[in-house]
Parts: structure tokens; C-alpha cells; sequence
């Protein structure tokens, strides 16, 4: 593609060709024998010192690819069937906020009453696009889906920087090299509007936030890291898994340099509670009975859960599909519909334990081989396409954990844990997105541990020890 040939010439003009090895190699270990470096010394690629230039070019070409194939494609041009590209919930309860109803009703046709089946900072992001250019116009739709395409390129220069303090310089540039230009990662950003841009981008600016909270631990630090889990909790809750491993991996890092952090910490909690509260208190006004920040996911839970379930998530369960769940939920409320639900799947699990870890099993696979796509009309992808990313992932997880470069925990953590509520409920394959910069640039660094092995198998014998 020519803005990637683009991309890589300035890339190469920003750097100064060198066989210096990157950052994570100590110069004195430029004087080792080559069998006994730093694998990412090897892998080839540029010695990146301007890197303003590198960081533009990686938005401006991300930004260009992908806002192109969104006219190109037209899918900012809405469905006479569906409500495409808008996400359902996500456009109905943007369009009730535009209209004054407030978050209301995110079920077509049918007044449910108060919400909380999503997160706030999306839809009322689509209500204010929808209040300047119209309800589930074109305009609107262009003008979000452009919006997700400057997310998504900025991620690939936070891919960058969050490789560079990990991995190494150069895992790091080909890494956001792959993201700028590879159309496996054009797929959320240009065709639905829904929080999944947005989470790669705030998951690894965490990150990286996180990294430099551990290695400074300044007072701004520690609240900005509060300050961006508070949106992380308000644009998509799943992400709260990794929550605890962000401020234990920064108060490590700062236990370990003998810095006092407990107070810092505690400002971070605060601040992040403070951020967080107005909503939870709106759920006890309007629900009467906590609520945490959406209230969904035991719903889901029972979509992915019934005898003889095959475990992906029926959406013939769902309301927006099946009159008679449509006509319960008005009839009993949100509340009350989760809650019927939600003693339907534990019955279950209760009654047919076996047949649930099954399920459960299955689902832990399905999530990383792309399987879901099976059962998606007309999807763009097939398995073959996104299953080697998975792959890759976890051999470079494998590597990184035996290894342990910067932040390894927290990379272990985003392929552990934050799949987990997943394998629980039902696998879909654009809840992997989230975590997609990591996996990247965890198959990179399993490149580059591969082309360390090689150089050294092809090394000059007068280098070997």
C-alpha cells in the first residue's frame, strides 16, 4: 500500500541507520559475544531519534487508511434493516438522550424504562453527535466513525511508546508499523460505532501509564492513572478486571525504589471513586438498589448458558430479536428482566454443572480461534484471519513471561484474566479488540526472539564464545 511505503521512508528518515542494538540491550552487553545478547538487538528495523516525525506519520497514515476505506466502503451509510453502523443499544439510547428522554430504553420500539445496559460515555458521545448532525443520519455517522479512526491511529504511537518502554524500540516499530497499516485492525474503528476503539486505545495508554507511574511515581502521575481507570470504568467496566494489576504493578515499582506511594495511591483511589460515584448514585436514584456501572452481564450470562446450549450466545434470547423477550422486559423492567435471567442460568448451572464446564471450555477456545465468526452473517473475516494473531500472542506471552521484560505482568494479566467474564458467559470475536495492541505486540516480540535464535545459529564462529 503506498501511504505504508510512506510511512516506512519516514520512519527510516527519522531514524539514523545503525546496528546499535535498542533500548532494553545495556551498552555493556554490545561488547558480548553475539550468542549471549539481547534477542531484540537482532531484530532488524531502524534506531528511531525523531521521534515526533515517526509519531505524526503513524496517525496521519492510520488515520488516512482507515477514514479512506470508510468512504471508499461507505459505511457511514446506514441499513434500511438494521441500525448499522450505529451499535443497537448504544444508538437507542443515544437517540432517547438527544431527544430529552434521557438513558432510557435501549430496546427498539418499547418503553423499558431507565437503563443501565451499557457504560455512559459512549451513547452520550453518540447523542451529542446526534443533536449536532441529526438521529442515525450520515452525517452522524461519519463524523463518529472519524472520530474512531483518529482513536485507533492514535493507539498505533501509544503501541509504540508502550513497546519501547517493554519490548524493545524495534518490537515496538514494526508493532505500530503493523497496526498503522494492517486492514485485520481496520475492522471496529470504520464500521461500528461502539466503545471497541476506544478501549484498545485507553487499555494500552494505561499501560504505558502505569509503566511511567512505576518508574517516577509523581504525584500527577498517580492521579492520572486514577483519573483515565475512571473512563476506562465508565466507557467499557470489563476492562475493571485489570484494575487491581495496573496500581499493584505501580505501587511494586515504587516499593521497590523506596519511594512513599501509599498516600499517591490512595489520592489515585480517591480521585478514581470521585469520577465513578455520580453514576452509581443515578443507578440507586433511578433503580432503587446499587447497581454497578452497567448491569447486563448476568443477561449475558443467560444467553450463553441453557441445556443444550452450543455456548455462543443465542440471540434468539435477545429482545431486540424475540417479541416475547421484548414484551417481558417492558413488563418487568430492566432489573426484573436480568434478574429472571440470571436465576434461569445458575439453575442451570446448578443442574447441569458438567455440561457448563463443558461449555466453559469450549468458550476459553472459541474466544481465541475465531469460531464466533461462524456464526456472524456476511462478517468480514474468516478464522484463518484472526486466529494467528491469538496464536502469536500467546507464544510471545510465553517468552515474556519466562524472560520478564518491563510490564510483563501486566501483558500476562490483559491475555489472562480480562478474558475471563468471557469464557464465563459467550466468546464474540470483537471483544479480543481490546487487547489487540498487546497482542501484537506480543507476536512481534515472538518474531524477534525467533530472529535472535536464527542470527545466532548463522553467527560468524569467530563471534560465537
Amino acid at each position: 500500500m503506498l501511504l505504508c511505503r510512506v510511512l516506512a521512508k519516514l520512519g527510516f528518515m527519522a531514524v539514523t541507520a545503525s546496528t546499535i542494538p535498542d533500548s532494553p540491550v545495556r551498552p555493556d552487553e554490545q561488547l558480548k559475544p553475539l550468542s549471549q545478547q539481547s534477542v531484540t538487538a537482532f531484530l532488524p528495523g531502524p534506531k528511531i531519534e525523531n521521534t515526533s516525525l515517526l509519531y505524526t506519520s503513524l496517525f496521519l497514515v492510520g488515520f488516512l487508511l482507515r477514514f479512506g476505506f470508510i468512504l471508499l466502503a461507505r459505511t457511514y451509510v446506514g441499513s434500511a434493516i438494521t441500525s448499522l453502523p450505529f451499535g443497537a443499544e448504544v444508538g437507542r439510547l443515544a437517540a432517547h438522550i438527544a431527544a430529552g428522554v434521557g438513558f432510557h430504553s435501549p430496546f427498539h420500539d418499547v418503553d423499558t424504562g431507565p437503563s443501565a445496559w451499557v457504560a455512559p460515555v459512549y451513547p452520550y458521545l453518540v447523542a451529542a453527535a446526534f443533536r449536532l448532525f441529526g438521529s442515525y443520519s450520515a452525517a452522524s455517522a461519519l463524523i463518529l466513525l472519524g472520530l474512531q479512526c483518529a482513536i485507533a491511529a492514535a493507539t498505533g504511537v501509544v503501541i509504540y511508546k508502550l513497546g519501547t518502554r517493554t519490548l524493545g524500540e524495534r518490537v515496538a516499530f514494526w508493532a505500530a508499523v503493523i497496526w498503522t497499516c494492517s486492514p485485520i485492525f481496520f475492522r471496529w474503528p470504520t464500521s461500528l460505532i461502539w466503545d471497541f476503539s476506544a478501549s484498545a486505545f485507553l487499555l494500552a495508554l494505561t499501560f504505558l501509564m502505569t509503566l511511567d507511574t512505576g518508574k517516577k511515581g509523581t504525584l500527577s502521575q498517580w492521579l492520572g492513572l486514577g483519573a483515565i481507570w475512571g473512563l476506562i470504568a465508565l466507557t467499557n467496566p470489563a476492562l475493571l478486571a485489570l484494575f487491581p494489576f495496573s496500581l499493584l504493578h505501580a505501587s511494586w515499582e515504587n516499593y521497590k525504589a523506596a519511594r512513599r506511594y501509599f498516600r499517591r495511591l490512595s489520592y489515585a483511589v480517591i480521585l478514581f471513586g470521585a469520577l465513578v460515584s455520580p453514576w452509581l448514585i443515578r443507578n440507586y436514584l433511578v433503580f432503587h438498589r446499587p447497581v454497578f456501572l452497567r448491569d447486563n452481564y448476568w443477561f449475558e450470562f443467560s444467553m450463553g448458558n441453557y441445556h443444550y446450549s452450543n455456548g455462543m450466545g443465542w440471540s434468539g434470547k435477545h429482545p431486540d430479536v424475540n417479541p416475547l423477550y421484548l414484551h417481558q422486559v417492558a413488563q418487568l423492567g430492566e432489573l426484573g428482566f436480568i434478574d429472571y435471567h440470571k436465576k434461569e442460568a445458575l439453575d442451570f448451572v446448578r443442574r447441569y454443572p458438567r455440561e457448563f464446564a463443558d461449555l466453559t471450555l469450549h468458550r476459553f477456545w472459541w474466544f481465541w480461534d475465531g469460531t464466533t465468526i461462524i456464526y456472524q452473517a456476511n462478517d468480514w473475516w474468516q478464522p484463518w484471519k484472526y486466529w494467528p494473531l491469538s496464536a502469536m500472542g500467546w507464544l510471545g506471552l510465553f517468552f515474556a513471561l519466562t524472560r520478564r521484560p518491563r510490564g510483563w505482568v501486566l501483558y500476562g494479566a490483559a491475555l489472562l484474566v480480562y478474558p475471563l467474564p468471557y469464557y464465563l458467559a459467550y466468546p464474540h470475536h470483537r471483544y479480543r479488540h481490546a487487547i489487540e495492541p498487546e497482542l501484537l505486540l506480543l507476536s512481534v516480540y515472538l518474531a524477534s526472539v525467533l530472529w535472535g535464535e536464527v542470527a545466532r545459529i548463522f553467527a560468524p564462529k569467530q563471534l560465537q564464545p
